[in-house]
């Protein structure tokens, strides 16, 4: 799926960092959602 500027990112579910399912639409809910993605490189 290939995303533009201005498109609402599809609903997707995520674990955290504690191990726990995040629910994208969730997030939403609580008002506006910054989703990071960090690469590793080595």
């Amino acid at each position: 799926m290939q995303l533009s500027v201005g498109m609402p990112a599809p609903d997707f579910t995520l674990t955290d960092k504690s191990g726990q399912s995040v629910v994208l639409s969730s997030l939403w809910q609580q008002g506006p959602t910054i989703v990071t993605f960090l690469r590793h490189f080595g």
